[in-house]
């Protein structure tokens, strides 16, 4: 399966693949301030494990932080 993250395309991801699989395989750690977003569409942690990534999605890995 091809995905694009972070503006990189691959094609080294088996089907059934969930956002919580990526992340295991890039070795990121799903830290409480990490939302994915798939072809534009927000994920938080709570969905990591049940959503499945398809052939060619978009994913970008949003680190946010606050600040004063």
């Amino acid at each position: 399966m091809r995905l694009i993250v972070d503006s990189v395309s691959s094609n080294e991801y088996p089907a059934h693949f969930s956002i919580a699989d990526l992340l295991r395989k890039m070795d990121v750690e799903a830290v409480p301030w990490l939302i994915i977003a798939v072809n534009g569409q927000f994920y938080k942690r709570d969905k990591f494990e049940e959503t499945l990534l398809n052939d060619g999605d978009k994913v970008d890995l949003i680190y946010v932080r606050g600040g004063g």
